[in-house]
């Protein structure tokens, strides 16, 4: 493991490792601090110094097809609600599609993941994760954000989560590796939030009610509307409402 005190981003500087050098499968790169944290779709992700996870691992899935490339987003997710589960067994944290980690209806972690491709093959897997641990308090524009500590009244190692959340890793990536594609996509439905439960969506900009149904071809999200329509969303097809919105 390599552990910084700041850099702009984790995975901007596993990208540099990756581009300078050969890091073994595996390593994780671990910040303090964040000066350029992003998360999904250029979100810039808060946290404290040194109170959160701000990580960033690299894998090498030469074995997979472009085309099966959401299994590593499946791997990842189920990672992070293994260490969750492992860290404190009375919670049950839920993937909201695709790959945000929910508890309690509210968002304890993010993913970003950046494949690069060789023809055929997935050349390496950047797997970026902020996770809030230690942190309590969160500004106004993350109203759903809530802390492993928020929750608890903890205060958590960060070291040995990183620890336990490699071990994790390396184990649902040890799944994909053997081709269980059934069992993981299986584990990734159990966890899925809000699956099979009426909720509010806008599809394609549409507001109305709906039931996630489960992910179709390359992780797509499927859904079926109260009036018996069926979607298939890709991630800027479809929005959550937050309940009471």
């Amino acid at each position: 493991m390599i552990e910084l005190r700041e850099t702009a981003s984790t995975n901007d500087y596993m990208e540099m490792l990756l581009n300078t050098s050969n890091p073994e499968e595996g390593l994780i790169v671990y910040a303090k601090y964040q000066t350029s944290g992003k998360g999904q779709e250029n979100n810039r992700w808060e946290s404290e110094a040194g109170k959160n996870i701000l990580a960033t691992a690299v894998l090498y899935p030469c074995f997979l097809r472009p085309d099966q490339q959401f299994f590593l987003t499946i791997v990842v997710s189920l990672s992070v609600c293994t260490l969750i589960s492992k860290t404190e067994p009375t919670l049950q944290p839920m993937i909201k599609w695709p790959n945000d980690i929910y508890l309690n209806n509210r968002k304890i972690a993010g993913i970003l993941i950046k494949n690069a491709l060789s023809g055929n093959n997935i050349q390496h897997t950047i797997t970026g994760l902020g996770m809030n641990i230690n942190q309590t308090s969160f500004s106004a524009n993350a109203p759903l954000a809530v802390s492993l500590s928020g929750i608890t009244g903890k205060t958590y190692h960060i070291p040995t989560l990183l620890t336990n959340w490699h071990e994790s890793l390396m184990w649902w990536y040890s799944q994909l590796r053997e081709n269980r594609f059934s069992l993981l996509e299986a584990a990734y439905l159990d966890r899925l939030y809000l699956i099979n439960q009426p909720a509010e969506f806008i599809i394609n900009g549409k507001r109305l009610t709906a039931m996630i149904a489960g992910i179709g071809e390359f992780g797509k999200l499927r859904l079926n509307g109260e009036d018996g329509s069926e979607y298939l969303c890709d991630l800027k097809e479809v929005v959550f409402v937050p309940s009471g919105k």
